[in-house]
Protein backbone atom coordinates (compact mmCIF):
# COMPACT_ATOMS: atom_id res chain seq x y z
CA UNK A 1 0.00 0.00 0.00
CA UNK A 2 1.81 3.78 -1.01
CA UNK A 3 1.97 5.99 2.08
CA UNK A 4 -0.25 8.41 0.12
CA UNK A 5 -2.90 8.51 -2.40
CA UNK A 6 -2.91 7.94 -6.38
CA UNK A 7 -4.11 11.81 -6.57
CA UNK A 8 -1.03 13.38 -4.76
CA UNK A 9 0.77 11.40 -7.32
CA UNK A 10 -1.04 12.88 -10.19
CA UNK A 11 -0.89 16.65 -8.62
CA UNK A 12 3.38 16.05 -8.11
CA UNK A 13 3.06 14.53 -12.02
CA UNK A 14 1.71 17.66 -12.95
CA UNK A 15 3.62 19.52 -11.01
CA UNK A 16 6.69 17.91 -12.92
CA UNK A 17 5.39 18.27 -15.90
CA UNK A 18 5.24 22.11 -15.33
CA UNK A 19 8.44 22.64 -14.28
CA UNK A 20 10.17 21.26 -17.51
CA UNK A 21 11.32 23.72 -19.95
CA UNK A 22 11.38 23.12 -23.72
CA UNK A 23 14.22 24.75 -24.73
CA UNK A 24 14.92 26.00 -28.15
CA UNK A 25 17.12 27.93 -30.53
CA UNK A 26 16.92 30.36 -33.20
CA UNK A 27 13.50 31.97 -34.62
CA UNK A 28 10.44 30.52 -33.55
CA UNK A 29 8.38 28.59 -36.24
CA UNK A 30 5.19 28.08 -37.04
CA UNK A 31 2.94 25.08 -36.66
CA UNK A 32 3.04 24.86 -40.73
CA UNK A 33 6.52 24.61 -40.77
CA UNK A 34 7.09 22.41 -38.13
CA UNK A 35 4.48 19.91 -39.28
CA UNK A 36 6.23 20.22 -43.08
CA UNK A 37 9.94 19.84 -41.09
CA UNK A 38 7.95 16.37 -38.93
CA UNK A 39 6.77 14.71 -42.31
CA UNK A 40 10.10 15.66 -44.36
CA UNK A 41 11.90 14.01 -41.46
CA UNK A 42 9.29 11.31 -40.93
CA UNK A 43 9.30 10.68 -45.49
CA UNK A 44 12.89 10.66 -45.26
CA UNK A 45 13.07 7.61 -42.90
CA UNK A 46 10.40 6.15 -45.70
CA UNK A 47 12.68 6.34 -48.41
CA UNK A 48 16.20 5.53 -46.34
CA UNK A 49 14.43 2.25 -45.40
CA UNK A 50 13.39 1.92 -48.76
CA UNK A 51 17.06 2.24 -50.12
CA UNK A 52 18.72 0.05 -47.10
CA UNK A 53 16.42 -2.70 -47.43
CA UNK A 54 16.18 -2.38 -43.33
CA UNK A 55 14.11 -4.84 -41.33
CA UNK A 56 12.96 -2.44 -39.22
CA UNK A 57 11.31 1.24 -39.09
CA UNK A 58 10.44 3.50 -36.16
CA UNK A 59 8.54 5.77 -36.96
CA UNK A 60 7.43 6.81 -33.86
CA UNK A 61 6.31 10.53 -32.86
CA UNK A 62 6.17 10.85 -36.79
CA UNK A 63 3.76 12.24 -39.53
CA UNK A 64 3.04 11.05 -42.87
CA UNK A 65 0.42 12.14 -45.58
CA UNK A 66 0.08 8.62 -46.65
CA UNK A 67 0.93 5.43 -44.57
CA UNK A 68 0.00 3.24 -46.99
CA UNK A 69 3.41 3.78 -49.03
CA UNK A 70 4.86 1.51 -45.95
CA UNK A 71 2.94 -1.58 -47.07
CA UNK A 72 5.60 -1.60 -50.27
CA UNK A 73 8.38 -2.37 -48.03
CA UNK A 74 8.02 -6.01 -48.05
CA UNK A 75 11.17 -6.52 -46.46
CA UNK A 76 10.25 -4.67 -42.87
CA UNK A 77 9.62 -7.43 -40.38
CA UNK A 78 9.03 -4.81 -37.56
CA UNK A 79 7.22 -1.82 -37.69
CA UNK A 80 6.62 1.42 -35.09
CA UNK A 81 4.21 3.92 -35.64
CA UNK A 82 3.33 5.03 -31.76
CA UNK A 83 2.70 8.73 -30.98
CA UNK A 84 1.39 9.08 -34.73
CA UNK A 85 -1.51 10.07 -36.54
CA UNK A 86 -1.50 6.55 -38.03
CA UNK A 87 -5.24 5.57 -38.12
CA UNK A 88 -5.60 2.40 -40.30
CA UNK A 89 -4.07 -0.96 -39.75
CA UNK A 90 -5.81 -1.89 -43.39
CA UNK A 91 -2.67 0.88 -45.54
CA UNK A 92 -0.09 -1.90 -44.23
CA UNK A 93 -2.83 -5.21 -44.90
CA UNK A 94 -0.19 -6.41 -47.35
CA UNK A 95 2.73 -6.49 -44.82
CA UNK A 96 1.97 -9.92 -43.47
CA UNK A 97 5.77 -10.22 -42.78
CA UNK A 98 5.80 -8.79 -39.44
CA UNK A 99 6.47 -10.35 -36.81
CA UNK A 100 6.86 -7.12 -34.62
CA UNK A 101 3.85 -3.78 -34.70
CA UNK A 102 4.10 -0.47 -32.44
CA UNK A 103 0.30 1.29 -32.53
CA UNK A 104 0.13 2.75 -29.26
CA UNK A 105 -1.21 6.30 -28.96
CA UNK A 106 -2.24 6.35 -32.55
CA UNK A 107 -5.37 6.48 -33.83
CA UNK A 108 -6.51 3.31 -34.81
CA UNK A 109 -10.13 2.59 -33.44
CA UNK A 110 -10.27 -0.67 -35.36
CA UNK A 111 -8.58 -3.80 -34.65
CA UNK A 112 -10.10 -6.59 -37.17
CA UNK A 113 -7.38 -6.03 -39.75
CA UNK A 114 -5.05 -7.31 -37.13
CA UNK A 115 -5.67 -10.80 -38.96
CA UNK A 116 -3.54 -9.66 -41.79
CA UNK A 117 -0.79 -10.21 -39.53
CA UNK A 118 -0.38 -12.98 -38.25
CA UNK A 119 3.18 -13.84 -38.04
CA UNK A 120 3.52 -11.34 -35.32
CA UNK A 121 5.40 -12.21 -31.92
CA UNK A 122 5.29 -8.82 -30.56
CA UNK A 123 2.03 -6.01 -30.33
CA UNK A 124 2.48 -3.01 -28.76
CA UNK A 125 -1.35 -1.25 -28.87
CA UNK A 126 -1.80 1.06 -25.49
CA UNK A 127 -3.77 4.12 -25.11
CA UNK A 128 -6.23 3.34 -27.86
CA UNK A 129 -9.69 4.37 -28.61
CA UNK A 130 -10.64 0.69 -29.20
CA UNK A 131 -14.16 -1.08 -28.27
CA UNK A 132 -13.38 -4.43 -29.36
CA UNK A 133 -9.59 -6.21 -28.40
CA UNK A 134 -11.19 -9.92 -29.89
CA UNK A 135 -9.40 -9.97 -33.21
CA UNK A 136 -5.95 -10.27 -30.78
CA UNK A 137 -7.39 -13.52 -30.47
CA UNK A 138 -6.09 -14.65 -33.98
CA UNK A 139 -2.61 -13.98 -33.48
CA UNK A 140 -2.11 -17.11 -32.11
CA UNK A 141 1.85 -16.71 -32.17
CA UNK A 142 2.16 -13.82 -30.02
CA UNK A 143 4.51 -14.01 -27.23
CA UNK A 144 4.56 -10.20 -25.74
CA UNK A 145 1.83 -7.88 -25.70
CA UNK A 146 0.93 -4.49 -24.32
CA UNK A 147 -2.60 -3.13 -23.89
CA UNK A 148 -3.84 -0.27 -21.42
CA UNK A 149 -5.26 2.91 -21.24
CA UNK A 150 -8.53 1.29 -22.37
CA UNK A 151 -11.41 -1.06 -20.96
CA UNK A 152 -10.45 -4.80 -21.44
CA UNK A 153 -12.94 -6.25 -19.81
CA UNK A 154 -12.68 -10.12 -19.31
CA UNK A 155 -9.84 -10.06 -21.61
CA UNK A 156 -10.77 -13.27 -23.13
CA UNK A 157 -8.70 -13.26 -26.33
CA UNK A 158 -5.71 -13.95 -23.85
CA UNK A 159 -7.00 -17.82 -23.75
CA UNK A 160 -5.96 -18.05 -27.66
CA UNK A 161 -2.86 -16.88 -27.22
CA UNK A 162 -1.10 -20.34 -25.82
CA UNK A 163 3.02 -18.63 -26.60
CA UNK A 164 2.61 -15.57 -24.64
CA UNK A 165 4.98 -15.11 -22.65
CA UNK A 166 5.04 -11.70 -21.92
CA UNK A 167 1.99 -9.37 -20.74
CA UNK A 168 1.76 -5.67 -19.95
CA UNK A 169 -1.67 -4.21 -18.79
CA UNK A 170 -0.84 0.18 -18.34
CA UNK A 171 -3.62 1.68 -16.88
CA UNK A 172 -6.37 -0.88 -18.21
CA UNK A 173 -10.16 -1.15 -16.72
CA UNK A 174 -10.06 -4.91 -16.10
CA UNK A 175 -13.06 -6.38 -14.87
CA UNK A 176 -11.83 -10.41 -14.89
CA UNK A 177 -8.26 -12.09 -14.73
CA UNK A 178 -9.91 -15.39 -15.48
CA UNK A 179 -8.54 -15.48 -18.65
CA UNK A 180 -5.33 -16.25 -17.19
CA UNK A 181 -5.91 -19.24 -15.54
CA UNK A 182 -3.74 -21.71 -15.70
CA UNK A 183 -2.04 -19.98 -18.68
CA UNK A 184 0.72 -22.26 -20.23
CA UNK A 185 3.51 -20.07 -21.67
CA UNK A 186 3.03 -16.91 -19.52
CA UNK A 187 6.11 -15.51 -17.51
CA UNK A 188 6.10 -11.78 -16.92
CA UNK A 189 3.39 -10.39 -16.17
CA UNK A 190 2.97 -6.42 -15.86
CA UNK A 191 0.10 -5.20 -13.81
CA UNK A 192 -0.03 -1.29 -13.78
CA UNK A 193 -3.29 -1.26 -13.19
CA UNK A 194 -5.81 -0.53 -10.50
CA UNK A 195 -8.65 -3.56 -10.37
CA UNK A 196 -11.08 -5.45 -8.30
CA UNK A 197 -9.90 -8.32 -10.06
CA UNK A 198 -9.40 -11.66 -8.21
CA UNK A 199 -5.48 -12.15 -7.74
CA UNK A 200 -6.26 -15.55 -6.76
CA UNK A 201 -5.77 -16.60 -10.69
CA UNK A 202 -1.81 -15.52 -10.43
CA UNK A 203 -1.53 -18.38 -8.48
CA UNK A 204 -2.57 -21.10 -11.19
CA UNK A 205 0.29 -19.71 -13.90
CA UNK A 206 2.50 -22.77 -13.89
CA UNK A 207 5.50 -20.59 -15.72
CA UNK A 208 4.84 -17.15 -13.57
CA UNK A 209 8.25 -15.80 -12.58
CA UNK A 210 7.86 -12.20 -12.45
CA UNK A 211 5.12 -9.44 -11.76
CA UNK A 212 5.46 -5.74 -11.87
CA UNK A 213 3.03 -3.99 -10.00
CA UNK A 214 2.21 -0.40 -9.68
CA UNK A 215 1.11 -0.78 -6.22
CA UNK A 216 -2.18 1.41 -5.90
CA UNK A 217 -5.05 0.60 -3.20
CA UNK A 218 -4.28 -3.38 -3.18
CA UNK A 219 -6.76 -5.40 -0.99
CA UNK A 220 -6.00 -7.62 1.89
CA UNK A 221 -6.65 -10.23 -0.35
CA UNK A 222 -4.94 -8.92 -3.31
CA UNK A 223 -1.85 -8.51 -0.83
CA UNK A 224 -2.10 -12.03 0.75
CA UNK A 225 -2.00 -13.27 -3.13
CA UNK A 226 1.05 -11.27 -4.18
CA UNK A 227 2.63 -11.98 -0.79
CA UNK A 228 2.34 -15.56 -1.09
CA UNK A 229 3.24 -15.95 -5.15
CA UNK A 230 6.73 -13.93 -3.45
CA UNK A 231 7.11 -16.76 -0.89
CA UNK A 232 7.04 -19.00 -3.48
CA UNK A 233 9.93 -17.80 -5.78
CA UNK A 234 7.89 -15.87 -7.83
CA UNK A 235 9.77 -11.73 -8.44
CA UNK A 236 7.55 -8.92 -7.61
CA UNK A 237 8.56 -5.67 -8.21
CA UNK A 238 6.73 -2.53 -7.44
CA UNK A 239 7.46 0.56 -9.53
CA UNK A 240 5.91 4.04 -9.48
CA UNK A 241 5.58 6.23 -12.95
CA UNK A 242 9.10 8.18 -13.31
CA UNK A 243 8.95 11.07 -16.14
CA UNK A 244 11.94 12.54 -17.45
CA UNK A 245 11.98 16.04 -18.54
Amino acid sequence: MLPFPRSALFAAALMVLSACQLETGGTPQTLEELQAERLAATQAKVENCRDSVCGRLNLDSGYLEDYSQVAELDHVTAFMASFTDFSDLSDIAPMTQLVELHIGRTQVTDLSELKNFTSLTLLHAQNLQVQDYSAIGQLSGLQELALGGSDLGDMAFVRQLPQLRSLTLSRADITSLEALRRHPSLEVLDLDTSTEADFSVLKTIPNLREIYITPWELSEEQQAVIDELEANGVTIAKELAIIVC
